[in-house]
């Protein structure tokens, strides 16, 4: 089969000059976007811990911690606490398998950062990974009868390890051979999920455990130990650790033709990507017709989708599970329009105050949807459609229905807005002028000679 050597051997040879404009903009935008929000979620005690955890375990001073106060350590440390930091606040990427940003970007700029790699060395990483990342991750996807519980459970963090597998041995220039040998260390170091982990932390710390394995994979490879080639292939690849069954179509898919780092939505809001359009349909009655919370009968949401109505998530007791409750980020964010982990606080939430007593004013109606049905028309390169009703006190209903939430492939950031979303999340920690000198410096990647003279601009003082 060796489809995993396929794999290997086009990740080992894409050039630089092989990318469209747009896929190079593309990862730009990638790179603004989860370093921002990394950035943005140092407060969270999950990133406080994660930091702390690296920073205590001390080693090589090798690579930055963004947002620190200019901790480095070593690259794989790095990898683990920005790759925690990327996915703490939910506010990165969603393809349709996951959050390949949180693997692909922090291997990518800790390994461009320690070997002095070239800002277009960094930008063919990140394709690489992405499109031999998304291609692994499609062909292991269950069916519906393995789905979210009911079986093995959707693996996110199983094969995001591919992402910052293939960013690293890029980088690292490993060959053909390298590259796929380094891709099955990565099927045996994925951190295996066991399904619910209750909406805790733990869902995040996996991605930069993910992360953290996945330059490992590289690092081992690349320091000769044994290779084998083609943990992707056969009866006992990768497939079975996590799977009910494999499409090997999906391995070498229109490689070379169809890039799907393009299929990649940079999420708005930092929620749950089910509650990305419902948000955006919300803030645009909001901003259309200028009410207020205090003026707030009551908001319908439409489907019904189940990780919305789900008895859990209507009362949230920890960080995540608000990030995927509707009536809780919706009263966040009529309270501060102003997205930050503020809406996501413990006053917040408490069963009693102002948020609990907002989000009751939240229902649903409308068709019954699970998250399968979603993903599959995610998948299908399009997303369901919402419907927001908000029923004013004074009598009136206000109604917006969308299909394409902003940050979708359809509906994507500008080159601007993004960097008007790194200003907003970085420059509070980071000061603004070095959050603007990193903008410049992105936008203009490619002719950066040494990627590791950026990474002074992502720390205080």
């Amino acid at each position: 089969m060796q489809y995993t050597r396929k794999l290997g051997a086009y990740a080992a040879g894409l050039n630089y000059e092989d990318l469209p404009p747009e896929v190079v903009e593309q990862a730009k935008k990638i790179t603004l976007h989860v370093i921002a929000v990394a950035i943005a979620s140092m407060e969270v005690p999950t990133s406080l811990r994660a930091v702390e955890m690296v920073r205590q375990k001390g080693g090589t001073p090798e690579v930055t911690i963004w947002g620190s106060d200019g901790l480095k350590v070593p690259v794989e440390e790095a990898g683990f606490a920005n790759g925690t930091t990327a996915d703490t606040l939910d506010w990165e990427d969603c393809t349709w398998t996951g959050h390949a940003s949180a693997g692909a970007i922090p291997a990518a700029f800790a390994l461009g950062e320690k070997l002095g790699a070239s800002g277009k060395d960094y930008l063919r990483a990140v394709v690489a990974a992405y499109e031999v990342y998304q291609r692994i991750a499609m062909s292991v996807q269950p069916d519906l009868s393995n789905y979210f519980g009911k079986g093995k459970g959707w693996g996110l963090v199983c094969w995001q390890i591919f992402a910052s597998t293939v960013a690293a041995a890029k980088l690292l220039g490993l060959d053909d051979n390298g590259i796929a040998a380094a891709i099955t260390k990565g099927a045996y170091l994925t951190p295996l999920t066991l399904g619910d982990t209750g909406l805790t932390d733990t869902y995040h710390v996996a991605h930069g455990v993910s992360a953290r394995c996945g330059i490992n994979s590289a690092l081992l490879t690349a320091a000769n130990f044994e290779p084998y080639l083609d943990g992707l292939d056969g009866n006992s690849g990768f497939w079975r650790q996590i799977c009910d069954q494999v499409d090997w179509t999906w391995l070498d898919r229109d490689l070379e033709s169809d890039w799907l780092i393009m299929q990649t939505l940079l999420k708005h809001w930092p929620v749950n990507v089910w509650i990305e359009a419902p948000l955006d349909g919300l803030d645009t009655l909001r901003r259309r017709h200028g009410f207020e919370a205090a003026d707030i009968e009551k908001i319908r949401v439409s489907p019904q989708l189940d990780i919305y109505t789900d008895k859990g998530m209507t009362r949230p007791y920890v960080f995540m599970q608000a990030q995927y409750s509707v009536p809780h980020c919706f009263a966040a964010y009529l309270l501060d329009p102003n997205p930050s982990e503020d809406w996501f606080t413990q006053q917040s939430r408490e069963p009693v105050g102002p948020v609990a007593e907002l989000s009751k004013r939240v229902e649903f109606f409308g068709p019954e949807m699970d998250r399968y049905e979603a993903f599959l028309i995610f998948m299908d390169r399009d997303f369901p459609e919402t419907t927001v009703e908000v029923v004013l006190k004074d009598g009136r209903t206000l109604r917006e229905t969308l299909k394409y939430p902003k940050g979708h492939p359809k509906n994507n950031f500008t080159f601007q807005e993004e960097r008007e979303h790194f200003l907003y999340c970085a420059a509070p920690v980071i000061g603004e002028e070095k959050a603007k000198a990193f903008v410049d410096a992105v936008e203009r990647l490619e002719d950066c000679a040494h990627l590791g003279q950026l990474a002074g601009l992502l720390v205080k003082g």
